[in-house]
């Protein structure tokens, strides 16, 4: 399911500078966040095949409003790496890395997010922050503005409870939401991000991944575990700088 967000509001100028549109053809597929000023993280099932071609897309920074990206210039994309072990039945790692052709230049309203390392200690219901343009109700059309709605970490062992995702739940997936409903990512935010504030600073913890329906009660989102990737990302970063 293409992952937009339910029961958010929308945010100010300056609030998610991380947060980026993929388009193709001026028409929003999926969220992406900057993790450096030419390098963007999403998720993989936004570039299976023939997405897989990065002369398809082009990224939009620094923008809250979709309209407004009609008129601005999208960055170029020069290549597309979908992680190798990404799993398009089960959604297993589902991430890939966006390089843009040119560096973003950085200010108050495109800035990167930092990268979480395997020390970053989070509580277990630990308070996020999803983003997106995605729908703002199951089966609704993405939104014009970007919206962002605070959500909690969920436990594996209760994500994975028989009246939940029920061991469908991987290593390489988080899930956070509201057990009982009303908040999520929904059609649009798939491969935007789920943050949280540490030490000040702001951590890229996961990518809108799949989930069943939007913000339905026991059917939290779940986001790939951007944890378990930093290694393969720092890799495909250092092998194509």
């Amino acid at each position: 399911a293409r992952a937009r967000i339910v029961g958010g509001r929308p945010v100010s100028p300056g609030d998610w500078p991380w947060q980026v549109s993929l388009q193709v053809q001026h028409t929003h597929v999926c969220g992406g966040s900057l993790i450096t000023p030419q390098w963007i993280l999403t998720a993989a099932h936004c570039v299976e095949q023939p997405l897989d071609n990065p002369r398809y897309w082009t990224a939009f920074a620094g923008l809250l409003s979709q309209s407004a990206m009609h008129f601005g210039l999208g960055h170029r994309v020069e290549r597309v790496i979908v992680h190798p072990s990404y799993d398009s039945t089960t959604k297993n790692y589902d991430v890939a890395l966006f390089k843009l052709q040119s560096p973003l230049a950085v200010n108050n309203f495109v800035r990167p997010v930092c990268l979480p390392n395997p020390g970053l200690r989070l509580e277990p219901t630990q308070p996020c922050w999803i983003s997106g343009w995605g729908a703002t109700y199951e089966k609704g059309k993405t939104s014009d503005m970007l919206n962002a709605a605070q959500v909690r970490l969920i436990e594996p062992r209760k994500c994975n409870s028989r009246y939940v995702y029920n061991d469908l739940v991987t290593p390489a997936m988080i899930c956070a939401g509201e057990l009982q409903g009303g908040v999520d990512s929904c059609q649009g935010d798939s491969g935007g991000p789920l943050v949280t504030q540490k030490n000040s600073l702001w951590w890229l913890i996961g990518d809108t991944s799949w989930g069943s329906g939007c913000a339905k009660a026991n059917r939290p989102g779940v986001y790939g575990n951007v944890t378990v990737f930093a290694d393969w990302i720092y890799r495909q970063m250092r092998a194509y700088s």
